[in-house]
């Protein structure tokens, strides 16, 4: 391999591993700061024709020469700035550089056994650029999944709502979509699975529910309580129109990642279709949720 093919090879692989570095940390870097980085790894790849050559390819200089490498494309302020993103790194070179056999392997990887020594012919660079593209995508599906994960988590709660004797915990989720608010107060409204708050509602409602009957005909023969718990609210969707029950329970303790609330203004429109495909979900909170968590709306 002829010096500029060398330096060539290098420089297109070492500029992807950085961009993909600042992809995966998150970082908004230069192109111009990249490339630089690319041009450094590539002149220390010329370091295999010094006379010193094992000393600067062993794993004390590689270390030394990515760290420098990262300096010049990322000038990080702070040494656990640089920590990380020397980590991240390492992280996406190694990631490739299994990415590239897995492709060498599964192709027909030229192969002799000598002497009792395994030799492999060095990949192309198709192969090279084939697997930077493939870890490229592979890294955007991960990325993409954990973000997913990680939204999910903001957007999940816990409750325990609490109504005289009885209480039930349900898993709820903010529905960024949900509209409703009562037709008289103007209050948001969660929506509820009337089965995922049976122990604390009416047995007539109960069984106007299972039996597929009006359950909001079924108010009459219910004590609404004092204050008022039950109501009704107009529901208006692409598909289907109505009228709901609503609940509003004394008391619901609203856990959140790290953050506990005992509160008393959130009224539950109860429905009898599922909220998740796996009945997961049993609550979709108004996002007025995560407006008021720390601040209670009364």
């Amino acid at each position: 391999m002829y010096i500029e093919d060398l330096l060539a090879l290098n420089f297109m692989m070492n500029a992807s591993l950085l961009y993909l570095t600042a992809r995966l940390t998150g970082r908004e870097v230069a192109r111009i700061r990249v490339l630089a980085g690319g041009f450094v790894s590539a002149l220390y790849s010329l370091a295999i024709f010094l006379p010193a050559s094992a000393v600067i390819f062993s794993w004390a200089g590689k270390i030394v020469a990515s760290i420098v490498v990262v300096l010049i494309t990322f000038q990080p302020q702070r040494p656990v700035e640089l920590l990380r993103l020397c980590g991240a790194f390492f992280l996406i070179s190694f990631f490739v550089a299994g990415t590239i056999f897995a492709l060498y392997f599964f192709g027909s990887a030229p192969a002799t056994v000598k002497g009792g020594i395994f030799y492999l012919e060095p990949p192309r660079p198709g192969i090279l650029f084939g697997g930077v593209f493939t870890a490229f995508i592979l890294l955007l599906v991960v990325w993409h999944f954990s973000e997913r994960q990680r939204k999910g988590k903001d957007f999940a709660f816990r409750l325990q709502i609490q109504d005289a004797d009885q209480a039930v915990t349900v898993q709820a989720l903010v529905d960024t979509g949900n509209q409703l608010r009562d037709p008289i107060s103007g209050k948001p409204l969660c929506v509820a699975s009337y089965r995922a708050l049976r122990p604390l509602l009416p047995q007539a409602l109960c069984a106007a529910y299972e039996q597929g009957q009006d359950p909001v005909a079924a108010l009459g023969e219910v004590d609404c309580g004092e204050p008022v718990r039950f109501g009704v609210a107009l529901y208006r969707s692409l598909e289907h129109s109505g009228m709901l029950v609503t609940y509003r329970p004394p008391l619901v303790i609203v856990e959140h990642l790290n953050e506990r609330e005992e509160r008393s203004d959130l009224v539950f429109a109860l429905t009898a279709r599922p909220l998740s495909p796996d009945n997961s979900t049993e609550v979709l909170l108004h996002p007025f949720i995560l407006e008021t968590m720390g601040g209670v709306a009364g």
